[in-house]
């Protein structure tokens, strides 16, 4: 519903201008700040009740605070034994924001970082405008290398405990002041408070569940971990009968493949007398393993003393079957089985990053088939498919170990190649590759085709490369520019920085078969 349109001005009268109207866009820009605060607070209390995790609250916090433009990058994180900061949830870009942690206790005081200095005071810092020299100066200098302004680092206890922390960055230097700040805190609250309720509703599930005869299995021990009884579906999970397991321990389901980390968070769980839930590998009494997904409920008296423990089963290994296969089928092709486009978006952001702290070099490759569209048209579609699974799987065995191959769609491909000392030792990679591809390909039994290949090549770092879309279109003007000229090149494959003056004088009408209209300019 829109509202009424305002009366207008009496006739000869113009309506009156503020005299200071950057105040006005000042005190507007700290309003919308507020609104954006009290939406995510009204999010957070909608959209995070019945979460499966505590790591799932986290990241949909992270994400909601990104969809409601409260801040760019959000991290939560907390240290671990050895005084790491790891990160349990995270939005926005995962190299900004693994770059920007330290230790706990740094060496050096010049390389600590708001972080540690919340995690010890236990208290919200904020910075909304960084500033060029004194504390944290080498950390605020990162920031700016991303071109951001603000940041904010707030605990997240849970409950008595401090817990972990919560670090926001913005590109705005205003982002979070005045009224901000205590909104900020209220909303973080009210996360410290959600976590306390899914873990009140856990224990309160896992409880219930210990109660029934239901199809988990459920052993109960005492505090020295004696096994005192064993349910008929404990039995039929592990084939294991109870005097055995009182004879054994419950040790006797471990294996090699069993986490040890994992074995470690339960020893943890039962000497603390706190609960435990998580999954492990365990061994039936045959010797077949199965994921059982293993809750550890400590039980008190009326004093407060601990005096057993109360253990629910799962065999989970068909869910966890089923959700490695979803997982490999969103990152990879079903045609070739390469990685898909989201895989390498994952993958080369990790590679550039790789490549700046290492000073080496990383070849993006973009390919496109030549005659290939002659193959589909003569052949049809079912050929062409088999063209495409014979080039994904050449390419994917020419290339080294260290090497990456992706399908973007259609008859384009992306490599990235790392590790190689010069431009020679790439051509050499590069016309292994053209070698093994362009063999005849059976796509019947008497009937063989040939394809060939056109290739833009980027080198990172380069100059005018900023972040991944700019690696990824500038390979894609050099591979149009070898298109071109496919009837006068010398080989291939061409450079972006060869390509740069065909390209300045190039037409922006799209190549066939392109993914866009692509502008050929750089």
């Amino acid at each position: 519903m829109t509202a009424p349109p305002a009366d207008p001005p009496p006739d000869g009268q113009r309506p009156r201008r503020s005299l200071f109207p950057w105040r006005e866009g000042q005190a507007n820009a700290a309003v919308q700040r507020q609104r954006q605060l009290m939406n995510l607070r009204a999010a957070l209390a909608l959209q995070m009740v019945q979460s499966p995790r505590d790591l799932d609250i986290l990241q949909q916090f992270c994400e909601l605070v990104l969809q409601h433009k409260v801040a760019e990058h959000a991290w939560i994180g907390r240290p671990d034994a050895e005084g790491s900061f790891q990160t349990l949830a995270v939005a926005g870009s995962r190299s900004i924001l693994g770059s920007l942690s330290a230790p706990l206790n740094a060496p050096d005081a010049q390389e600590s970082t708001p972080i540690a200095l919340v995690w010890h005071d236990q208290k919200p810092y904020y910075s909304p405008a960084l500033p060029a020299t004194g504390a944290f100066a080498a950390w605020y200098a990162q920031l700016r290398q991303y071109r951001l302004q603000s940041a904010a680092v707030l605990p997240l206890p849970r409950g008595p405990q401090n817990w972990a922390l919560l670090l926001l960055l913005h590109r705005d230097p205003e982002a979070w002041t005045g009224d901000s700040q205590m909104l900020l805190e209220g909303v973080v609250r009210g996360l410290s408070d959600i976590l306390e309720d899914w873990d009140t509703q856990q224990r309160q599930m896992v409880l219930g569940a210990a109660l029934k005869s239901a199809l988990e299995g459920v052993v109960l021990c005492d505090v020295q971990r004696r096994v005192l009884y064993v349910n008929q579906s404990s039995f039929l999970m592990t084939g294991y009968h109870q005097d055995e397991l009182q004879r054994h321990g419950m040790s006797v389901l471990q294996g090699p493949e069993t986490d040890i980390q994992e074995l470690a968070r339960i020893d943890r769980a039962l000497a603390e007398g706190n609960f435990y839930d998580g999954r492990l590998i365990n061994y039936r009494r045959d010797g077949e393993t199965f994921w059982n997904h293993l809750s550890i409920v400590p039980i008190r008296n009326r004093n407060g003393e601990l005096t057993h423990f109360v253990g629910i089963q799962r065999d989970v290994s068909r869910e966890i079957q089923l959700l490695e296969q979803l997982e490999y089928e969103s990152r990879h092709d079903c045609l070739t089985g390469l990685a898909n486009r989201r895989a390498l978006d994952d993958e080369l952001e990790v590679a550039m990053a790789r490549a700046g702290r290492n000073g080496t070099q990383l070849a993006l490759c973009m390919i496109d088939l030549d005659h290939f569209k002659p193959v589909n048209d003569l052949y049809g579609h079912e050929a062409g498919d088999v063209v495409l699974k014979v080039v994904g799987r050449r390419l994917r065995d020419a290339l080294r170990r260290t090497d990456y191959v992706a399908r973007l769609g259609g008859d384009e491909f992306v490599l990235l190649i790392e590790g190689y000392h010069n431009l020679e030792e790439l051509g050499l990679i590069l016309s292994k590759i053209e070698a093994v591809v362009k063999d005849p390909v059976q796509i019947r039994p008497d009937t063989v085709v040939g394809v060939r290949l056109s290739m833009g090549v980027c080198i990172y770092p380069h100059p005018r490369v900023k972040d991944m879309a700019d690696l990824l279109r500038f390979a894609d003007q050099a591979l149009y520019a070898s298109k071109a000229r496919k009837t006068t090149r010398q080989r291939y494959w061409v450079l972006f920085d060869e390509a740069l003056t065909a390209l300045s004088d190039a037409t922006t009408k799209p190549r066939r078969g392109s993914r866009s209209q692509r502008d050929p300019r750089p």
